[in-house]
């Protein structure tokens, strides 16, 4: 097991304030971190969870536009390209709206492997991302959905 330290320890041991670390373990940003009785026991190589720079979205558009964004990412270092079809790309998102997107080349990876990809890039949003292979669409559907697909960088 690593080394526990006090607040005030690994306060020092990150160069931040004390009170600092005590409003991150408020905010549960410091994984692993123990609260026993009054005082927090805290792993020494615990990292500090960062969020994204930036207000957050108010709107469920915004929160999907940002998933979009990151699992456009995720795809483009794994050599998989996507674009956004369904509702954020026709413009009726509502509350209860998914993250649609229409995998267009794969380079060989299996559907489990790209809905991972973007399962993983979309968790930190508390989006469902649904996957279409375009590959598998009759021609005819595959045309209409190509017609309202949008790069996420366009939305």
């Amino acid at each position: 097991m690593s080394e526990l330290l006090a607040c005030a320890a690994y306060a020092r041991a990150c160069g931040v304030s004390p009170q600092r670390i005590r409003q991150l373990l408020a905010a549960g940003k410091i994984p692993g971190a123990l609260r026993i009785g009054g005082r927090w026991a805290i792993p020494a190589g615990a990292p500090i969870r960062r969020t994204s720079a930036g207000r957050p979205p108010r709107t469920r558009a915004g929160v999907l536009r940002r998933a979009a964004r990151a699992c456009e990412a995720a795809f483009a270092a794994a050599g998989v390209r996507a674009r956004v079809v369904g509702s954020l790309a026709y413009g009726a998102v509502r509350p209860d709206s998914d993250l649609d997107l229409l995998i267009l080349a794969h380079r060989g990876r299996s559907w489990a492997e790209v809905q991972a990809i973007a399962a993983g890039a979309a968790r930190p949003y508390a989006v469902p991302v649904d996957v279409i292979f375009a590959d598998t669409l009759p021609a005819a559907v595959r045309r209409a959905m190509l017609k309202d697909a949008r790069r996420a960088g366009e939305l």
